[in-house]
């Protein structure tokens, strides 16, 4: 998120980290477990279609949660999921001293470090509670952008019914919604288009890379 602002935009992905060079994602084994992961804590809130919150994490932080995995970055608070070692932590809202980036893999930002802590709690420093927070931020999103899943079962349900496939309506649908709440990016410009076919893609990339067998769950 460009800055996961208390209101209604979570700004993220694009600017939330002003990097130099494209990060380097964690290797195979890692990264799948770190997918598997994020397929589970999902799945534990009822979201079954994992690859569109995977998505999410792809195209914020290439799956990056801790600095040591990102160190084009700032360095973030103290993580537990980092061995002690700092989480990442976005570099567009000014130097890394003014303390004030997106912390972890989703690029939670209330504003300063202290403000993001304040409003989500020591466990968005982890990155199950990172990603926790992601799925029911976009749970909350859908209650607010899709008129018929006005309630948190029905959102849920409007979720996992989103078909992964390349040129659906509503995976289409999915991505502007991203777009719009997750990175702020809500205006019908080629810049906000580009940001959601990144969620848009990465998802599809996702499916493609790990399999459906996958996603479906152990």
């Amino acid at each position: 998120m460009q800055g996961v602002r208390t209101a209604a935009i979570l700004g993220l992905a694009g600017a939330a980290l002003a990097c130099t060079s494209e990060p380097a994602a964690p290797a195979a084994a890692k990264r799948r477990s770190r997918l598997a992961m994020i397929r589970d804590v999902a799945a534990a809130q009822g979201v079954h279609n994992g690859a569109l919150i995977g998505g999410i994490a792809e195209s914020e932080t290439h799956l990056a949660h801790c600095w040591s995995e990102a160190t084009y970055a700032c360095m973030g608070p103290a993580s537990p999921s980092c061995d002690g070692g700092p989480i990442i932590a976005g570099a567009a809202d000014g130097p890394c001293s003014a303390m004030q980036g997106g912390l972890g893999m989703f690029q939670f930002d209330a504003g300063t470090w202290d403000d993001t802590l304040a409003t989500y709690g020591a466990t968005i420093l982890t990155i199950e509670g990172n990603t926790a927070q992601a799925v029911s931020f976009v749970i909350d999103k859908v209650m607010l952008d899709v008129p018929e899943a006005t309630t948190r079962s029905a959102a849920i349900a409007w979720i996992n019914a989103v078909p992964v496939v390349a040129g659906d309506p509503t995976l289409a649908q999915w991505a502007q919604l991203l777009a719009c709440r997750y990175n702020g990016c809500c205006a019908a410009t080629a810049l906000c288009g580009e940001r959601a076919n990144g969620y848009r893609d990465h998802a599809l990339a996702l499916v493609a890379e790990q399999g459906a067998a996958f996603w479906a769950g152990p």
